[in-house]
């Protein structure tokens, strides 16, 4: 780590404070520089500083924004959300959208939205209406088109 990210080294030093609070939030969970940065804003760093840190991170390995979107999308996926719901969340979470388009062809996007939509009216069970009533308004809570709910729900 360089001395110009690091300040001092003492504990009250604000650039070693910010460097602790941006290693601690970004080793909680997989993060995105945007929330890292966000995370570093409420903590009252300075926005200068804050560009140290991020860079800091960024050089470490602890913030990598398509990693971070990749994994997202991926464990929404398993979940059952559609593709146009993923997207809508990774880009809440402040990706670029260079990163969401990585992500999105790792996860096959819209095409393997009619996989997910399919696995969760097996999930679900029955055929009777009032079941099919009930899991197209679960699909399109997720993001599904209704056209491929009604497709999939014939």
């Amino acid at each position: 780590m360089t001395s110009s990210t690091s300040g001092s080294g003492r504990p009250d030093d604000p650039a070693t404070r910010a460097l602790a609070l941006a290693t601690r939030y970004a080793r909680a969970q997989v993060r995105s520089a945007h929330e890292v940065l966000a995370y570093l804003k409420r903590h009252q760093v300075s926005p200068r500083l804050c560009a140290r840190i991020l860079a800091t991170c960024h050089a470490h390995g602890l913030v990598n924004d398509r990693a971070c979107a990749r994994l997202w999308a991926e464990q929404w996926a398993r979940r059952g959300w559609a593709w146009r719901a993923i997207r809508v969340k990774l880009q809440a979470k402040g990706l670029l959208d260079e990163a969401i388009e990585a992500a999105e062809k790792s996860l096959e996007g819209e095409a393997g939205d009619a996989l997910r939509a399919q696995q969760l009216i097996e999930q679900y069970g029955s055929a009777h209406s009032d079941y099919r009533m009930r899991v197209a308004r679960r699909l399109a809570a997720r993001g599904f088109e209704a056209d491929l709910i009604e497709r999939l729900l014939r």
